[in-house]
C-alpha cells in the first residue's frame, strides 16, 4: 500500500466526514500507518481500494475511520511565545475572576491543560498567591480514550518537556525509578487543577462558561470552513465577556465578526 495511494485515499476520504486535505499534510504518516492496520485486520487484500468498497457497503466504517484519523502530536509549552504571552498579559486577569474556568480543547496526552496548570502555579508564585483546585479549574477533552488515560496518568518522556526550563523540571515534575530513566511524571498538587473528561466536540460542548478557552492544532487545521464556522457560532455563548480563545500560530478563523483581535502575532482573540 503506496504512500501515493494513501494520500489519494486520504483525498477522497477526508471531505466526507467533514476534514481538510490540507490539515493532515503533514500528519498523514500518523494516520495512514493506523489505516494499514485496520485494513489488515480487515482482511483486505485489496488494500486502500478495497477498503473503499468496505466503506461503500459497510457505513458503520466511517465512524471507525474517523477515530483512526485522529492526530495525537503535542508537547508541553508548544509554541512557548504563546504561553509566555498568555502568563503575562491574560491571566493576571482571569486568576481574579475565581474560580477561573479554562478549557483545553483536544487534549491529547495532556500536555497543553498540564502547561495551563504550571503556568497558573508561576504567576500565583510570582505574586506570593497562594492558589488551590477552587481557584481554577482546567477543564481538559478529547474523545480519544487513549491518550485521556495517558493524560490522567501524567507521565511522559524527555521529549515532551523539551520547551521548559530545567528549573521548571525540577519544580513541576518528578523523575520515575531508574527503569524509565528519561520519564518525567507531572506533580500531583498540579494534576488537582486538571479535570479529563471524553468529550467529542462534533457532537457536542460543555454546559458552561469559560474565561480562556485553547483549541489550538485541532478544528482550525483539521475542519472543513463549514465546520470551522459552526463550531465557533456554538462557541459563543461558552465564553464569558470578557473571555480569550487562543488557536494555533499557523491557524486562521472563518472570519468571525464577533471575536475582537488581541494579539495578530500569538492567535489569541476576545470578547
Amino acid at each position: 500500500m503506496s504512500s501515493k495511494k494513501g494520500a489519494s485515499f486520504l483525498q477522497w476520504a477526508l471531505p466526507k466526514m467533514g476534514y481538510r486535505w490540507d490539515g493532515f499534510r503533514k500528519p498523514r504518516n500518523q494516520v495512514l500507518s493506523r489505516i494499514r492496520d485496520r485494513i489488515q485486520d480487515l482482511g483486505l487484500a485489496g488494500g486502500f481500494d478495497e477498503y473503499k468498497r468496505y466503506l461503500d457497503n459497510h457505513p458503520e466504517e466511517w465512524d471507525t475511520l474517523d477515530q483512526l484519523c485522529d492526530v495525537t502530536i503535542s508537547k508541553f509549552f508548544r509554541d512557548r511565545k504563546v504561553w509566555d504571552y498568555l502568563r503575562d498579559e491574560a491571566l493576571p486577569g482571569i486568576l481574579n475572576d475565581e474560580p477561573a474556568s479554562i478549557w483545553s480543547v483536544g487534549c491529547c496526552n495532556g500536555e497543553e491543560a498540564y502547561s495551563l496548570a504550571i503556568i497558573c502555579k508561576q504567576l500565583a508564585e510570582k505574586t506570593d498567591r497562594n492558589i488551590t483546585s477552587n481557584d481554577i479549574n482546567i477543564l481538559a477533552t478529547d474523545r480519544n480514550e487513549q491518550v485521556l488515560s495517558r493524560a490522567r496518568k501524567g507521565c511522559y518522556p524527555a521529549g515532551a518537556l523539551k520547551e521548559l526550563t530545567d528549573d521548571e523540571i525540577s519544580t513541576y515534575f518528578r523523575t520515575l525509578d531508574d527503569k524509565h530513566e528519561d520519564d518525567y511524571q507531572i506533580e500531583e498538587r498540579l494534576k488537582k487543577f486538571v479535570d479529563f473528561e471524553k468529550r467529542d466536540i462534533q457532537d457536542s460542548l460543555p454546559d458552561q462558561t469559560f474565561d480562556l478557552i485553547l483549541c489550538r492544532n485541532l478544528v482550525f487545521t483539521y475542519f472543513t470552513e463549514e465546520r470551522q464556522a459552526e463550531f465557533l457560532d456554538n462557541l459563543k455563548p461558552r465564553m464569558k465577556k470578557p473571555s480569550y480563545l487562543v488557536i494555533g500560530s499557523n491557524e486562521s478563523l472563518p472570519k468571525p465578526g464577533w471575536l475582537d483581535v488581541v494579539s495578530e502575532t500569538h492567535r489569541v482573540f476576545g470578547v
